[in-house]
């Protein structure tokens, strides 16, 4: 018999029940060529133990394994029962379209394509899908019972969720859930329609370099650890050091579905190509020990105590531009300056690259005798965007590409002026604010810069900002001869 991986949690926390559903899901998740393996039984058995009216016990469920080892093995089988028996409406999102579309399509290779869908594998299941809703971003199956599944994708945005009421919020790729979106997501269940609300996350161990990143995940994991809360449960298959890579009893202890679809030979591979803590995090389960490595860049509270409802003021103004660290996006911001020396920042615009940057250009161009300069920083995109603008922009100094030490300048310009009262923001836009309080310290040259995450919008806030402050020409002030 070949060897198996560990099939209990190396830490495991729940409450303790007498009745649960998760058995019932297990067959039935079996009756359509998906067995669960025992270590995902035995999550199941927890998600889905009820009490004696029928209410789930548990309302917040984390589950940390290491990758490739079978997560959707059991959100998959927990969605189809709280679809098909509990007629839940459910939202699951993940961080990579990929990931949600792929367990959108495994939804729907069970239920079938379409409403009475004559191919469909199984008729049975068939016959209860109401309708699809697939678009682009929107993927939603509604069965005829009320049982509802919402696929979406988190990416960048802090907003996806908010209007929605459901059951069942599954976190998938919880290593890359931020505080902005939990804020949005984690109330979407406090009104459940079926009174038995439950929040799942599952990940795999967070990067540290990944900002604020998969804080939440670590935090929710230590609190077990330290004092769990009631009517939560905590399954983790995890070492607590880098050790010996090389230790093949490690790798079985947690690694839960080696030898079943994990191949023992792709660790190996892994073993060798990847440094010891990367492979530590990635095949043993290693997580940060505390959210209190990340170095946030602006406490919340001092970023709060700035916004103003107030419009913007008349006076000496600058715009700055920033391309996103991973070339997708590109955002525009803006800094006015008023006779008391109180400047305003604000996002203007951000659109993805796949627009190209004429737009920009456009923009800017029939701004130019109303600004005193534009401060481009990026890696791709800043010299195309300043060829097309060149012959608008002439004068020395209108257009600034920033050095090193500009953008530090430039951090510390917001830090300064949030500390001293004379930066406000205006607080209807949430994606700054989002941007802002989850923005890491970057290191640069000796200094820091705002990185991590969605760090583009405050970014380029800063920027317009340096060029507001340093900038020598002001079309605000009318010229007096005489």
């Amino acid at each position: 018999m070949n060897r198996c991986g560990n099939q209990n949690p190396t830490f495991h926390h729940a409450e303790s029940y007498t009745k649960t559903e998760g058995v019932y899901a297990v067959q039935l998740s079996e009756s359509y060529d998906l067995k669960p393996h025992p270590w995902q039984e035995l999550i199941l058995n927890d998600w889905l133990a009820v009490d004696d009216g029928g209410k789930l016990i548990h309302s917040y469920c984390v589950l940390e394994v290491s990758r490739q080892n079978g997560k959707t093995g059991v959100s998959d089988p927990r969605e189809t029962w709280g679809l098909v028996k509990r007629a839940e409406s459910i939202l699951h999102t993940a961080q990579e379209f990929q990931t949600a579309k792929k367990a959108f399509d495994r939804l729907r290779k069970k239920f079938g394509t379409k409403k009475n869908d004559p191919y469909a594998k199984y008729p049975e299941l068939n016959a209860l899908v109401d309708h699809y809703t697939v678009s682009a971003g929107q993927m939603v199956l509604d069965l005829i019972n009320g049982g509802h599944i919402e696929f979406r994708t988190r990416g960048n945005n802090s907003d996806m969720g908010r209007g929605g009421t459901f059951d069942l919020v599954v976190i998938d790729e919880a290593q890359a859930y931020t505080e902005a979106q939990d804020a949005s997501l984690s109330p979407l269940n406090s009104a459940a329609p079926s009174g038995s609300p439950q929040t799942i996350l599952m990940g795999t161990p967070p990067m540290l370099e990944s900002g604020e990143k998969g804080g939440i995940f670590v935090r929710a994991i230590n609190a077990f650890h330290s004092k769990p809360q009631p009517h939560s449960c905590l399954h983790q298959w995890s070492e607590e050091e880098i050790g010996d890579i090389t230790d093949k009893d490690r790798w079985y202890k947690v690694n839960p579905s080696l030898g079943y679809q994990l191949l023992e030979s792709a660790l190996e591979k892994d073993s060798v190509s990847m440094s010891p803590i990367v492979f530590a995090r990635e095949h043993l389960g290693l997580m940060p020990k505390a959210c209190e490595k990340i170095d946030y860049a602006i406490p919340s509270d001092l970023w709060d105590s700035c916004a103003s409802d107030a419009p913007k003021p008349d006076g000496k103004t600058a715009y700055g531009i920033k391309f996103s660290a991973d070339g997708a996006e590109v955002c525009l911001c803006g800094a006015v300056t008023d006779a008391l020396g109180i400047t305003r920042i604000s996002m203007i615009d951000r659109k993805p690259m796949g627009l190209g940057t004429q737009w920009l250009a456009d923009w800017l161009n029939v701004r130019y005798k109303q600004a005193s300069c534009v401060v481009i920083d990026g890696k791709n995109g800043v010299d195309v965007l300043i060829d097309k603008i060149s012959d608008t922009w002439k004068l020395k100094g209108s257009v600034i590409k920033p050095t090193a030490k500009d953008v530090i300048a430039a951090a510390s310009l917001i830090m300064d002026g949030l500390n001293e009262n004379t930066l406000t923001w205006y607080r209807q836009q949430t994606d700054l604010r989002d941007s802002a309080i989850n923005s890491t310290k970057r290191p640069i040259s000796g200094g820091w810069g705002f990185g991590g995450g969605d760090s583009t919008p405050i970014e380029a806030c800063a920027l317009a900002l340096y060029g507001v402050k340093t900038s020598k020409r002001d079309p605000s002030k009318v010229m007096r001869i005489g």
